[in-house]
């Protein structure tokens, strides 16, 4: 097989390509687009092997309907990313919506493997361009799926074949069984993709993951290369006995999607901890959330010892001598979850949204922020410094989204002023816009904050104290979603933005949505009646603002944020229980 950069203009197509087969892209132009489906995005998210696609897709023989869907999908995802002077943005438009079209609508119609892969690279697509409901019904609709198809399980796991079947338990085999080591390897890095990517949609809202883990009974996947070489070996499972979950016998089995899986199994349980409410009033209630919160954080130390050295600091690959373009974005990738794992988890902790005599900000975890914040600038300036911006994913936007709302949330609560760096994040952001469009909302956003938030810093408010921007204030939630402060911000007066979403309809009901969180975001921490000694939010302001009357927009700055003080490290909870 010729590499992609001596495929000629003119080729010779194989049989099961023909007039009939428009609207795909001319053949030369559609293998560019599998090579760099390949180069730049199975490197972070591998689900297909190369080889054996390439051979199904370009091979001797005829065509199926459903290899022919799969590249329907390659080609949604990939036309972003290509430079061919051929695509207009006529042609874009026209080879994404009908290539888009005819993968929905296959995988609607058909289960399979096959019909899987091609919706979970459409879903890639699609919440590359937008974090609201179209990405959430397409993943919610594959994770069902992947747990109906038994991908969820083993073989040999006791949830495919329980010891004592009955009528609800026992599983149909869907599937035949896997012929093959790398097409068993496939089936398994499907369900993890499928994985993934439930949990990325899901952490920026407030709903329950699709995907069950008690319905997942899964060895994690194996290294990259072992998978290209076609060399079995076994792996661990997602759920090991307590103590030995992050320890292995063959270590060397396992690489960086494997490790992000169960990085992103801790953000996962980081979720639901953060949607418990709690009674910050409550000495017991207060207690057993600190005592979940140090468990989450051992949690996440142990899983980040149990890093190959060589990848552990990313420090030490950014200042090695291997060329850039070699650099394995999976683990550039992986270290953003990271970072984004460290503020989620400790954010609720060092910037609650309500404080009380019992319940205050701890000094450690905020430090864990900014530094986590730290530890992506210096991973951002790598990857732009060396041209690596268009082979990385959505994830790796949202964590930089993430890191400028802890920036802007800093600024506007501990500091005098937000830190300038905050402007290297956004014309990143605005970058990866050119292959995301997700990021450039979220650029667009931010540069409309911070241009509110600069103009309120050259005007004094009353008595000479400045005013902090409603919009400020909004950020100064830490669990909003994404889509749900668009929702919000796109309403404020005389904004330039337009919003992605409807406008919500029906006016919600007192205290329905308390902190505008229209889909039941975090309910900690906060009272349901907060007595006094502690700040609270006038949610009647906030109701009045949802429901669009822009009259009463400007009055969101009463009360979102409480006044900070700068935490005392002596006196930290985290590391000084009671």
């Amino acid at each position: 097989m010729p590499s992609p950069d001596s495929v000629p203009t003119i080729m010779s197509v194989p049989q099961g390509f023909s007039a009939q087969n428009v609207p795909l892209p001319p053949y030369d132009l559609l293998y560019s687009l599998v090579d760099l489906f390949f180069k730049q995005i199975n490197a972070w998210l591998p689900l297909l092997d190369r080889k054996t696609t390439l051979d199904r897709l370009f091979g001797v023989s005829p065509l199926e309907e459903a290899d022919r869907v799969l590249l329907h999908a390659i080609v949604t995802v990939t036309l972003r990313l290509s430079k061919d002077a051929r695509l207009t943005p006529e042609s874009r438009r026209h080879y994404h919506n009908t290539s888009k079209q005819r993968v929905q609508l296959f995988g609607l119609e058909n289960s399979s493997v096959r019909s899987l892969q091609a919706l979970v690279i459409l879903a890639l697509d699609v919440t590359g361009d937008t974090n609201g409901p179209p990405g959430w019904n397409l993943i919610a609709l594959i994770s069902r799926s992947v747990v109906q198809l038994g991908l969820s399980v083993e073989t040999t796991s006791s949830l495919a074949a329980p010891v004592y079947p009955s009528i609800a338990t026992l599983r149909a085999s869907v599937l035949p069984e896997a012929k093959t080591w790398i097409e068993d390897e496939e089936r398994r890095r499907l369900f993890w993709a499928v994985y993934l990517l439930d949990r990325y949609a899901t952490i920026a809202t407030a709903f329950e993951f699709a995907l069950d883990e008690r319905e997942m009974d899964r060895r994690l996947p194996c290294r990259d290369d072992l998978f290209a070489a076609n060399k079995p070996v076994e792996t661990r499972y997602f759920r090991s006995p307590e103590g030995s979950r992050y320890a292995t016998i063959i270590p060397d089995g396992h690489g960086h999607f494997s490790y992000h899986c169960e990085l992103i199994g801790i953000l996962g349980h980081i979720h639901q901890f953060l949607k418990r409410p709690i009674d910050i009033g409550s000495l017991a209630d207060v207690e057993r959330w600190q005592a979940s919160y140090r468990a989450l954080d051992s949690e996440l130390n142990t899983w980040h010892f149990s890093l190959p050295s060589e990848f552990a600091d990313i420090t030490r690959l950014m200042k090695s001598n291997l060329p850039a373009k070699n650099t394995s974005c999976g683990w550039i990738m992986l270290h953003a979850a990271y970072s984004l794992t460290v503020i989620r988890l400790n954010s609720s902790a060092g910037y609650p949204s309500q404080t009380s005599p019992i319940f205050s900000s701890s000094y450690s975890a905020m430090q864990r922020c900014l530094g986590a914040v730290d530890h992506m600038r210096k991973l951002v300036q790598f990857v732009s410094s060396n041209g690596l911006m268009d082979r990385l994913g959505p994830p790796f936007a949202f964590t930089i989204w993430v890191c400028s709302r802890v920036t802007l949330v800093h600024g506007s609560t501990m500091d005098t002023e937000v830190d300038p760096d905050i402007g290297f994040f956004i014309t990143i952001l605005s970058e990866m816009g050119e292959y995301w469009g997700v990021a450039q909302r979220y650029s667009e956003i931010l540069n409309r904050v911070l241009n509110e938030y600069q103009q309120s810093q050259r005007s004094a408010g009353i008595n000479g104290e400045r005013v902090t921007p409603s919009m400020v204030r909004i950020l100064a939630d830490m669990r909003r979603c994404a889509y749900d402060l668009d929702f919000l911000i796109s309403r404020q007066p005389s904004h330039a933005i337009k919003s992605y979403h409807p406008t919500r309809q029906n006016t919600p009901a007192p205290n329905e949505l308390e902190y505008l969180d229209v889909f039941d975001l975090f309910n900690f921490p906060r009272l349901p009646n907060a007595p006094s000694g502690t700040e609270n939010v006038n949610t009647d302001v906030m109701n009045h603002a949802v429901a669009g009357d822009p009259s009463l927009a400007t009055n969101l700055d009463t009360g979102m944020i409480p006044n900070f003080t700068v935490p005392d490290p002596e006196a930290d909870w985290l590391f000084h229980p009671r």
